[in-house]
């Protein structure tokens, strides 16, 4: 029976999902004159999306390298399996409902390294809050540049304030032990091999999330959380070459930040609807014009999709989710 509600739930979920994106596409090309569109898409310069695909995997690779960080208070990797689960989990979200590329991504790191695969889970949560953090911080670094309409504001200071308060609360109820503490209490009412599950999942989930309470760790993973997404913003900057779009890179990275505001949003596999509302919304407040504003949303959504598909699908065959042969490397105590 149990089985059978959530099932239920599922499809619902999925079903929403399937009509917050409908509803993005079907808003995203209103009224736009598609033999336009494609005139703009015919347009496009092949070096500039080299240029940009090539700084988008340099961003994955950054963000690997924080993983590192992230990852310190269970154990110690290198940067390639880092790399390759990151690329993994980025496909799953692409092709896969509930973004279940999250948990790819745990599973792949957990396999390959032998580790906790919900402490990874629990880094990745964490990672995403500073992803968040820094995405709500760029308009305030962009404001000298460039005049930002106030909804735009008044909404990037909503996710900015949900943001913050979830990072302190993090911090403050790991250090203190207040969410261990609270998870006692409700595991309590549990049954005994229920909440014998739950505990160690959670307790291995907050061993992940420990990295924010590293004084060492927690400055390379803000400056690096900075710099992943300053590169990230090259990838839209030179979309805007592809197509002789005259717009600067500040306004790239305020379009990233309207994306990702966007696809916080209940969305289909791959962020499909949601991607391109969002981003010929924000290119409409640059005064660009609808049909090229949905060319450069189809032609960015589909450089970025194809080569972070095509090369986690490669690491899943060669990879993904088996043991690395070689000897493990060794576990790294949060002390040292």
């Amino acid at each position: 029976m149990n089985s059978l509600k959530w099932l239920k739930h599922k499809h619902v979920w999925l079903a929403v999902c399937l009509s917050v994106s409908a509803v993005c596409l079907y808003l995203s090309a209103r009224d736009t004159d598609f033999s336009r569109t494609f005139h703009e898409l015919g347009k496009s310069s092949f070096m500039p999306i080299l240029s940009a695909v090539l700084f988008l995997c340099l961003s994955y690779w950054i963000r690997a390298y924080r993983w590192r960080y992230l990852l310190l208070p269970v154990k110690q990797i290198s940067i390639p399996p880092l790399f390759r689960s990151t690329v993994i989990g980025f496909m799953g979200n692409y092709v896969f409902p509930f973004r279940a590329g999250e948990v790819m991504r745990a599973v792949s790191i957990g396999q390959n390294q032998n580790i906790s695969k919900a402490a990874a889970f629990g880094s990745i949560v964490l990672e995403r809050i500073f992803d968040g953090l820094v995405i709500s911080l760029t308009p305030f670094i962009v404001l000298a540049a460039i005049a930002l309409p106030p909804w735009l504001m008044r909404l990037n200071n909503a996710c900015l304030g949900l943001y913050i308060v979830g990072l302190l609360v993090l911090m403050i109820g790991t250090k203190r032990g207040w969410i261990e503490s609270w998870l006692t209490r409700t595991t309590g009412l549990l049954p005994v091999f229920c909440a014998q599950r739950v505990k160690s999942f959670a307790g291995e989930f907050l061993r992940g999330m420990n990295g924010i309470n590293d004084a060492g760790a927690l400055l390379p993973i803000s400056l690096l959380s900075l710099v992943c997404w300053l590169v990230h913003g090259l990838y839209f900057f030179f979309m805007f070459e592809a197509l002789d779009i005259q717009l600067t890179f500040w306004t790239a990275l305020i379009i990233q930040t309207v994306i990702g505001i966007g696809v916080i949003l209940p969305a289909a596999p791959g962020y499909v609807g949601n991607f391109e509302y969002f981003t010929v919304l924000a290119l409409g407040v640059f005064g660009i014009s609808q049909e090229a504003a949905f060319a450069y949303a189809l032609l960015t959504h589909i450089c970025e999709f194809i080569p972070v598909t095509a090369l986690g699908f490669f690491f899943v065959l060669r990879n993904g989710f088996q043991r690395e042969l070689a000897a493990p490397e060794p576990v790294i105590s949060h002390a040292s």
